[in-house]
């Protein structure tokens, strides 16, 4: 690659974002105005490049300028679940690479967000605060890390060491974080086929393949496993740009795919939804020509706009190479030579939008749900195990999830509140398995699960409140009261000892608000000072979704002895 790349990967990005891109504190006398916007402007490419934004989107993420703290855009995706941290760097020549210097403020700048330090950042990046909350908060969010510059691809040994070290604190919990490196040459490939995605082109056999010729072209047919991990392995997440959801980590769905592959995989057909690919163009070659048992295909301008869990879980898969060769995956590919523009947005939107069968849906049919909702009724209560649109909860009606969360949180195990938190659908994978069994079995009374969730109502009423009340919303403490939601409502049912009092008809938790207030002062100062002494390399995120870490922090607080009365603020 040369120098004339990087003027033309400058000039392209200019034409894009520059109109749209913050420069409120720029100056036309800046000598280094150019490769300020250089810089910017290529950051707005980066976030674009890896989500469903628009132009607009992407500009208006950037932040780079005075406080940035090592962040040069951020950009949370609501459909795809993502929260994009990139950093930008314009190397004129094309030659060098960002040291490990830049690389180090990047990474501390990625620690102090994900740690809630929002004080360490500058006024753009506080006007985006709510949506990074959001992310932070929300289950499952992906967190997506860029480097993008205009140099050589590689990094040095210290800077790539820094970022192994980010991503292994990230993914101590699950997998949430990945990082990718866009170089120079990568950008240019991706900006010959605009900033949607790259350039993303596929060779591949399909098995027992057959054609539609109308009114659109598409081959169908069966693709082995080991094809699929090779295009995991050459493009990434790449794949999943125009997608609504990218890779989702270790969810229930995807460790079933892999659990498939793993022991089931001649099974994998029979199991599986299949993948939809769209492409600009799809050409048969001539191999194997007149025979629909075999066939070989090019695709240009690939995008994987449904089946990302598949080809990622499968793409990952660490187990022997030999079950890959054995998975045979349900494949479409679909050709927009002829489509309209709009048609590939369709394509993607109707098929990740129709009703799924969740694991939650199968839990309705328990035997012990369906006796705890009859029992509750003739309480009074209204118990919606059943998913639906109409349900609002209220003083006398509470559903599944909510009741999941109280129960969790009730039984005086920290890996139960933390698997609450993490990932409550694992709750609901296997009714068999001992985590729903310890919450929902014959002993469970129905006023044990109602009062639970009126106590845990209680409780994260407390929380609310013991956050408005924080001057600042941010640091460790603030973290603490966020993330630390369900360890801390154990900690309270624990010290409290309110799970025996639950099946009490004539339990109130109202009577232990000055209780529950006290305890949740107690367990978060010493929770706070235990991240910022046992802990202090670790993001509150990230703890309380780890079993191990998060169990020492209970165990802590159900051994203290609280022997004065302490403030949340």
């Amino acid at each position: 690659m040369s120098v004339l790349h990087v003027n033309q990967i400058g000039r392209r990005v200019r034409e894009i974002y520059e109109a749209f891109i913050p420069r409120d504190d720029l100056k036309d006398t800046d000598p280094e105005l150019d490769n300020k916007l250089q810089t910017r402007c290529l950051a707005a490419f980066a976030v674009q490049s890896l989500t469903d934004c628009t132009v607009i989107d992407a500009a208006t993420s950037v932040i780079d300028g005075g406080d940035d703290n090592g962040l040069d855009a951020v950009f949370y995706s609501e459909s795809q679940n993502c929260l994009v941290l990139a950093q930008s760097k314009w190397i004129k020549d094309g030659k060098s690479e960002p040291d490990s210097g830049e690389v180090g403020k990047f990474c501390k700048g990625v620690q102090d967000l994900v740690n809630s330090e929002f004080d360490r950042f500058n006024a753009r990046l506080i006007a985006r605060r709510e949506s990074v909350e959001n992310a932070l908060s929300t289950f499952n969010c992906r967190i997506i890390l860029i480097l993008i510059h205009t140099g050589k691809a590689g990094l040095a040994t210290h800077a790539t060491r820094q970022l192994e070290d980010l991503l292994e604190e990230l993914n101590d919990a699950s997998e949430i974080a990945t990082f990718h490196l866009l170089g120079q040459e990568r950008v240019y490939s991706m900006m010959a086929e605009g900033a949607g995605g790259g350039a993303i082109n596929l060779e591949f056999n399909l098995s027992s393949w057959g054609k539609i010729e109308s009114p659109y072209s598409a081959f169908y047919g069966m693709i082995t496993g080991s094809e699929v991990a090779e295009w995991w392995k050459q493009s990434g997440e790449l794949l999943f740009v125009k997608n609504l959801r990218s890779t989702l980590g270790q969810t229930d769905v995807n460790r079933q795919i892999v659990a498939t592959i793993e022991e089931r995989p001649e099974d994998f057909w029979y199991f599986n939804n299949g993948i939809t690919v769209t492409a600009k163009s799809v050409e048969k070659t001539a191999a194997g020509a007149g025979n629909r048992e075999h066939g070989c295909f090019k695709a240009n301008g690939a995008h994987v706009v449904n089946g990302a869990q598949t080809v990622s879980s499968v793409g990952r898969f660490q187990g022997d190479s030999e079950k890959l060769e054995k998975v045979k995956i349900p494949l479409r590919i679909i050709s927009l030579q002829d489509a309209a523009d709009e048609y590939e947005a369709l394509i993607t939107r109707c098929n990740n939008t129709q009703n799924r069968i969740e694991a939650r849906d199968f839990v309705s049919q328990d035997k012990e749900q369906q006796r705890l909702r009859l029992e509750l009724q003739m309480e009074g209560v209204d118990y919606h195990i059943a998913r639906s649109e109409g349900y609002k909860p209220s003083a006398r009606s509470f559903g599944l999830d909510e009741a999941t969360v109280a129960v969790a949180c009730s039984l005086s195990d920290s890996s139960l509140a933390v698997l609450a938190k993490r990932e409550i659908g694992r709750f609901w994978i296997d009714l068999d398995k001992a985590s729903y069994k310890k919450l929902f079995n014959p002993q469970t009374s129905a006023l044990q699960v109602f009062h639970a969730v009126l106590a845990q109502r209680l409780i994260e009423s407390k929380l609310e409140k013991s956050i408005k009340s924080l001057e600042k919303r941010s640091g460790k403490r603030y973290g603490v009261l966020v993330h630390g939601n369900r360890l801390l409502a154990a900690i309270v049912f624990s010290r409290l000892k309110l799970t025996p009092k639950l099946v009490d008809p004539k339990f109130d938790p109202s009577v232990y608000e000055t209780d529950v207030e006290n305890e949740l002062a107690h367990a978060v100062a010493l929770i706070t000072d235990q991240l910022s002494n046992e802990f202090v390399e670790s993001f509150p995120a990230v703890v309380f979704k780890n079993p191990t870490k998060s169990k020492v922090l209970f165990d802590a607080c159900l051994a203290a002895d609280q022997k004065t009365q302490m403030t949340l603020l």
